[in-house]
């Protein structure tokens, strides 16, 4: 038991060794190919957690399912108005005490690490490059060894002879880069009679041989190594898709932060004009108890002012649900609490030609580059099919040799057979082939058309982002005219607050608090537009830690 124990862990230990080996390949594999791209690579290495509380074998889990006699049901105490008026009040204060401050700097280093999102995306890199580094395998010398025993008992007249052979077949072969192979042979045999009349059966040997099979038409040429070629391209292309994808998730996170600052603003605003009309209700009530107004305008004030608590409170709520599923977002730790701090990309306007900035994306999107390089793709599998319509030829060529007898390890020189040969197929039935060809030229026009609509699509993009920068532009100093508009209405209010109805006191609030979230709002559409405008252009650059690396000037 001793032995079986130090076995396995000798196994386990070389096992994680030769793991070890292959993220290290792999770290490597990547890292020239995204720098090759002027990106960033990542690293490969991740734990794998195989602990699992159930037993997998279990054919019946169990299900948790209580009754409804099982399950309590409490039922809440009455609303009070004025405790949640209260507490609204102070729940800005107080999640800006309990919670820990996270910038958007902050937000994106944490994501770029922690985001299951970014994570899935290191995997399909990781996973291209381990199917790179399976073709290399293939393509290089490959090794075998195989032992076999058997024990061969003959009965003669009742008596047994008996005899123990033990064959070891060493073999290593290497596949050549325009078709065929190139092997080797070791293969040993002892025999040994453990039981008879005689040893005379015992014997040892050795044969050793080389040989040689390339194809000569079909199969010949870059073809045979299509395997190799694709999985060199498809790293290239993980890499582009990766650094694509980083430039993305960037857009992402910096927008929902963005959004989120702008919901933390609004409830802001929203207090606020909570503020006024509970003041301008506590004044109605006050001139409704002088005689100076009527019921109704008191009663009025007193209920936009709870309209407004309630709204309020679901804003709060929407806010809370956007932050928990930011948290999830970003990975971060969901029952931890977090203040989103305002901020600004310190981004500007671009003063560029549409036709500059269309031709810059053309040439700079990595999609599109994966695009039209995958078009080569479909080239080289039209190249490849027809190929397939050509005749099987191959030549043979071999060397064989064996040891003298009984001396296994002795080897004369004396003996050499030598083998050489060609075979030609003559191709009566390519109807397969024929249809894979025209499959092939099917679907090389499929990629011309898909790359022809790719480029549009990326001129589109371009132009869009483009005018959306001027609209937001537009947009925002038209909020702000707004604000000043909304403010300049308030104060001719409130300086003669009794000329002017309820109603329209209650509306200029509304309409201040509403030009003030439209402004915040157009202030982050506008700074996302640009980051819009950066990443359809392919001019969009991320640092390692996930933040902006802004362009010159």
């Amino acid at each position: 038991m001793k032995r079986i124990s130090l076995f396995l862990l000798f196994l386990v230990t070389g096992c994680d060794s030769s793991l070890k080996q292959i993220d290290n390949r792999v770290d490597q594999l990547m890292v020239e190919r995204s720098e090759s791209i002027g990106a960033v690579a990542p690293s490969s290495g991740f734990q794998i957690d195989t602990s699992f509380d159930e037993a997998i074998e279990n054919t019946n889990p169990n299900t948790v399912n209580p009754t409804s006699e099982e399950l309590v049901f409490v039922s809440a105490k009455e609303i009070d108005a004025m405790e949640i008026a209260e507490a609204l009040q102070n729940a800005e204060a107080n999640i800006a005490l309990r919670s820990e401050p996270l910038t958007l700097k902050e937000a994106l280093g944490w994501a770029n690490t922690h985001a299951k999102e970014i994570e899935f995306a290191r995997y399909d890199y990781v996973s291209t490059t381990l199917s790179l580094l399976h073709e290399l395998h293939l393509w290089g010398p490959r090794f075998s060894n195989s032992i076999r025993t058997e024990v061969d008992a003959d009965s003669t007249g009742g008596m047994y002879d008996t005899a123990v052979s033990v064959i070891n077949d060493f073999q290593v072969s290497q596949n050549l880069y325009n078709g065929g192979t190139l092997s080797a042979t070791a293969l040993t045999s002892f025999l040994k009679s453990v039981q008879g009349s005689t040893t005379a059966g015992d014997s040892s040997s050795t044969d050793l041989g080389v040989s040689l099979e390339i194809p000569l038409l079909s199969g010949s040429g870059a073809v045979a190594r299509e395997s190799l070629i694709q999985a060199e391209r498809n790293l290239v292309y993980g890499a582009r898709t990766y650094e694509r994808y980083r430039r993305t998730f960037y857009r992402v996170i910096t927008g929902d932060y963005l959004s989120l600052a702008v919901q933390k603003q609004s409830l802001h605003n929203a207090q606020m004009g909570v503020d006024s009309l509970q003041q301008l209700a506590s004044r109605q009530a006050a001139l409704y108890s002088s005689g100076r107004a009527r019921l109704y305008d008191s009663a009025d004030a007193e209920n936009q002012a709870l309209a407004a608590v309630a709204s309020l409170s679901q804003s709060w709520e929407r806010y809370r649900l956007a932050l928990d599923r930011f948290k999830i977002r970003i990975g971060w730790p969901i029952e931890s609490d977090i203040d989103i701090v305002p901020t600004t990309i310190g981004v500007s306007p671009p003063q560029v030609n549409v036709s500059d900035a269309v031709v810059q994306a053309l040439l700079f999107r990595l999609d599109l580059q994966n695009k039209y390089n995958q078009l080569g793709d479909a080239k080289r599998g039209v190249a490849n099919a027809i190929n397939g319509l050509l005749p099987d030829a191959t030549f043979t060529a071999g060397v064989e040799t064996s040891s003298e007898t009984d001396r296994p390890v002795k080897f004369s020189g004396e003996d050499l057979d030598f083998i050489a040969g060609f075979s030609f197929s003559v191709p009566l039935d390519k109807e397969t082939e024929r249809i894979l060809v025209r499959q092939q030229q099917i679907a090389l026009e499929k990629s011309k058309r898909s790359y022809r609509e790719s480029k549009d699509t990326v001129a589109v993009e371009v132009r869009s982002a483009l005018r959306s920068i001027t609209v937001y532009q537009f947009t925002l100093d038209l909020q702000e005219r707004n604000v000043d508009i909304a403010k300049l209405g308030l104060d001719s209010i409130n300086a003669d607050p009794d000329r002017v109805s309820v109603l329209d006191q209650t509306r200029a609030i509304s309409d201040l608090q509403g030009a003030k979230d439209s402004r915040d709002s157009a202030k982050r559409d506008l700074e996302l537009s640009i980051v819009d405008y950066l990443l359809q252009a392919g001019q969009l650059r991320i640092h390692e830690d996930g933040t902006l690396k802004l362009p010159t000037g």
